[in-house]
């Protein structure tokens, strides 16, 4: 059976390297060079280079009087910017609907941070400077300060303030933020492109993006997702060749930039454009159809969601129910308010109804310290190390409790399961039972439902992957949390251009984990769920399966495909290219023995 060619990961090659198709002069010669996908599809243009404003502010010493008229400039340019970046939202919500228009709300709220008004205000007191440079020190000393952790949650933190900075910095100097016009189908060249800057643009004729820095996950990525622009990230040598008005192709679901591509080229990726696009109509007219092997192993998938605006894709593209609700998402989602347990409740009761015949995973709310509202953020040396997650859910006992007392009332209207993340130890996942048990008596006596809810444990550090057993027994059921526990397990930073190479999923050390895992499961007769993007890949899709994994909970617009996929695939060959993986040394090794089995 023949399946869509598998290409080998950037992990097996950590240097970019060009290609040159032809010996004519540099001028006329078609180049490919390699990144990161960031957002699938192919798209031809031209480049456009995106050429940061880096002219710095100019720098004023003011008089004593002077100091209270440059604090209140600043306080009135982010009012405007708050304005402005609402309006954005509005404007790209209108574009792409509720359901990433959310990503936008870090930007305004930083507007609002406590810490970096006082910063900025600190800064024109103290130094009597002028609000554009009281502005360009806070911003470059929260910067600086976050540099010295090597963190992704951080480091995406650490973009909004460069964002924040940088609107700031341009409306107080009567500078605004100049995009490109774009009159033809064009390729964005640019070292980084902001997120909100990218929600501001037209995207008619916007056919793709290129840029160092970025990785899949971020909010730039992700936005182009939604808009449907293919996207390379990691491309340092394309953005050093790429000259304004080249023609030029962006094959964002393999990570190629092609330069100055000839006739035949064209062709061939016009042929591959249209090819991606039947594999999507085609994958929205099989959703109904069940999710078997072709040897007969029946599969169930699931989605992922965030918010409830993407109820209606869960069905639509083929979803037995939501296999993991990232509940923390309604404080994102609600200008940083803490939801109350009504607001909680309704929520629920939205995500439960939607999948009336089976259970709706509520995952409980996965914080860290950084990705708290500003008036409830604590300062951690490294929050992914800290009080995260299982950890600070615990320590927030009354959060806690409202939150369980919201599911548990919700569920009176169909079936949920919770489920704790990032549990690192047994106890953990007991102090969790114990307080579910206590807020189901307390409603019991109130004469509310209160039915019994299944209770499990994400396994998304190493160290739960050493007590699975003990977790299996303890729980109800388990979940894997597979973009986490990559990161973890191969010390990776999954948002870090330097290292994204290294990001393996089918890395020896993640295969030999995640059989763990299985293996602890199966002997608990506990259901086992892979939730993550690791399956949408098809050599992993082909290694999970081979592995015993049969629940996958994926983005909704991911499962399509993945069911596709496996209804062409054989679970006894996947148990025998496991059986192989498992020997081999190297994820590369891997990959080209999954290449082999599925180009049969």
């Amino acid at each position: 059976m023949r399946q869509r060619r598998w290409r080998p990961s950037r992990g097996c090659l950590p240097k970019l390297r060009s290609r040159p198709m032809s010996s004519s002069p540099l001028t006329e010669t078609e180049v490919h060079f390699a990144g990161s996908p960031a957002s699938p599809g192919i798209g031809f243009g031209q480049v456009v280079r995106l050429v940061p404003q880096s002219r710095p502010p100019l720098f004023i010493n003011v008089l004593p009087h002077r100091v209270a008229l440059e604090v209140e400039r600043v306080k009135r340019a982010m009012r405007r910017a708050r304005r402005h970046l609402e309006s954005v939202k509005q404007h790209f919500r209108e574009q792409v609907g509720h359901g990433s228009a959310y990503l936008l709300d870090p930007y305004i709220l930083m507007l609002d941070d406590a810490v970096l008004t006082q910063a900025i205000e600190d800064n024109i007191r103290q130094h009597r400077i002028n609000a554009e440079w009281g502005v360009k020190r806070a911003v470059d000393s929260l910067l600086a300060s976050f540099d010295q952790l090597q963190d992704g949650y951080l480091r995406q933190r650490r973009d909004d303030i460069r964002d924040v900075g940088q609107r700031l910095i341009a409306m107080l100097s009567g500078q605004p933020m100049r995009l490109p016009t774009l009159t033809a189908p064009s390729a964005l060249f640019a070292d980084d492109i902001l997120p909100t800057m990218l929600a501001e643009m037209n995207p008619a004729n916007l056919s793709g993006i290129v840029t160092d820095a970025g990785g899949v996950t971020t909010h730039a990525a992700i936005i182009a997702r939604s808009l449907g622009i293919p996207a390379v990230f990691g491309a340092r040598e394309a953005l050093d060749r790429a000259v304004e008005g080249t023609p030029c192709i962006v094959d964002g679901s393999q990570g190629e930039v092609i330069l100055r591509p000839r006739r035949a080229t064209q062709t061939i990726y016009l042929g591959r454009r249209a090819a991606e696009q039947r594999l999507r109509r085609d994958g929205l007219t099989s959703a109904r159809l069940p999710a078997v092997t072709r040897d007969g192993v029946a599969c169930h998938l699931l989605a992922n969601i965030e918010i409830q605006s993407e109820l209606p894709a869960v069905e639509r593209c083929g979803a037995e129910s939501v296999g993991l609700y990232r509940s923390e998402f309604i404080v994102s989602s609600d200008a940083g308010a803490a939801p109350d347990e009504e607001s909680q409740y309704a929520a629920y009761r939205a995500v439960i109804a939607a999948s009336p015949d089976r259970a709706a995973t509520i995952r409980v709310f996965d914080f860290s310290s950084d990705t708290l509202p500003s008036d409830a953020r604590i300062a951690e040396p490294n929050p992914a190390l800290g009080l995260h997650g299982a950890r600070w859910w615990l320590a927030h006992e009354s959060v806690a409790r409202s939150q369980l007392r919201a599911i548990v009332r919700a569920a009176a209207f169909g079936r949920a399961r919770i489920l704790v993340p990032r549990v690192t130890c047994l106890s953990e996942l007991q102090a969790a039972r114990a307080l579910l048990d206590a807020v189901c008596q307390e409603l019991a006596v109130t004469g509310a439902a209160a039915q019994r809810i299944e209770l499990g444990a994400m396994i998304e550090v190493p160290a739960a992957v050493f007590i699975a057993d003990r977790l299996a027994r303890e729980s109800d059921f388990l979940s894997i949390g597979s973009n986490d526990l990559v990161q973890y397990l191969l010390a990776c930073d999954r948002g870090n251009e330097r290292v994204s190479y290294l990001q393996q999923p089918l890395h020896p050390a993640v295969l030999s984990s995640l059989r763990v895992i299985v293996a602890a499961a199966r002997a608990a007769n506990k259901p086992l769920t892979m939730c993550g993007e690791m399956a949408a890949q098809p050599a992993c899709a082909f290694a999970l399966l081979g592995l015993g994994i049969r629940r996958f909970s994926l983005s909704p617009a991911a499962l399509p495909s993945l069911k596709r996929a496996l209804r062409k695939l054989s679970a006894k060959d996947a148990e025998k290219f496991v059986a192989q993986a498992l020997t081999l040394d190297t994820a590369c090794a891997v990959e080209a023995c999954a290449e082999t089995y599925l180009e049969r």
